[in-house]
């Protein structure tokens, strides 16, 4: 979203964190095993995420000499509900995700030197669908971003991303032995925005797509190799819009992540960092990732 670099907007998950990336939706969130959702019960995830980047390209992926320099730290909360209830075989949750978000941007050619902590964007996903098998897992779950975050189109640096976002998901784990210790994994988003509040511009569509390799290496210790890509696919539209709409961005992202259960809290940590490449119209830079999964 940096080719709106005017007003750059800081957002939250789960569907997103920061605007640095262009998506609504944090890519990198869920990392190894991205497709499986647990059985039924309740959990309580919290995502502690730190992203910086003193990176940001233009469309052929040429940095900009601007001063440019984000770092954002978001601490979100989501609360999973996971039924007893079968929809087509499979078992039935809803979850709500309440993100807080700290960010500090500087751009010295726009003398902008900014920071602000705020609750961002709530999601609510009413439907989602886990199916488990001997061999893969598979999840399907539709949500909707709502414009809870504080945004105020004269600031440079905002929370909310001041409009609506569809997203729909669809991810698979695929485990290649009987005892599910080697796996690879795939976790699609399609993302729906519509016209911003206080604008009359609505961003274009995105694609984000996570992957995980993973061994499990120990009792309750698994390890691998994560990664991401987020596309957008779609013209940005409106009145508003003062730049060149043709313009996409993109970004990839991969590195390591390693997860393991605490017996004596009954809880997984899950712990990663990805180091981003080949952008387009967006940041580039580094975002790290400290997981915590508590089921009751």
């Amino acid at each position: 979203m940096l080719r709106k670099i005017g007003l750059l907007t800081v957002a939250c998950i789960f569907c997103s964190f920061f605007s640095v990336f262009a998506q609504d939706y944090a890519v990198g969130t869920e990392g190894l095993k991205a497709g499986s959702v647990p059985g039924p019960g309740m959990y309580y995830l919290m995502y502690n995420n730190y992203y910086s980047a003193d990176k940001t390209v233009d469309k052929n992926g040429d940095k900009k000499d601007i001063g440019f320099d984000v770092h954002s730290f978001a601490n979100v909360h989501r609360f999973v509900y996971i039924t007893d209830k079968k929809i087509l075989g499979a078992d039935y949750g809803f979850n709500v995700i309440l993100p807080i978000v700290n960010a500090d941007l500087n751009i010295d050619a726009a003398n902008i030197d900014t920071s602000k902590t705020a609750l961002g964007d709530i999601t609510v996903e009413p439907f989602l669908l886990s199916w488990h098998r001997d061999t893969y897992d598979m999840s399907f779950g539709s949500a909707i971003i709502l414009p809870t975050g504080e945004y105020d189109k004269t600031k440079a640096l905002n929370i909310g991303k001041d409009h609506y976002t569809a997203l729909i998901t669809y991810g698979a784990t695929y485990y290649f032995d009987d005892a599910k210790s080697v796996a690879v994994s795939g976790l699609a988003r399609y993302e729906k925005h519509f016209e911003n509040n206080h604008s009359d511009i609505t961003y274009g569509d995105d694609i984000d797509f996570e992957w995980g390799l993973s061994k499990d290496i120990n009792r309750g210790v698994t390890a691998g190799l994560a990664g991401y890509a987020h596309w957008q696919i779609s013209d940005d539209k409106g009145n508003d819009v003062n730049y060149d709409a043709s313009v996409h961005d993109h970004v990839y992202g991969i590195g390591p992540e390693i997860d393991f259960f605490v017996p004596a809290i009954k809880s997984l940590f899950k712990v990663k960092v990805y180091k981003e490449f080949n952008a387009a119209d967006t940041s580039e830079g580094t975002s790290s990732w400290v997981t915590f999964v508590k089921p009751f």
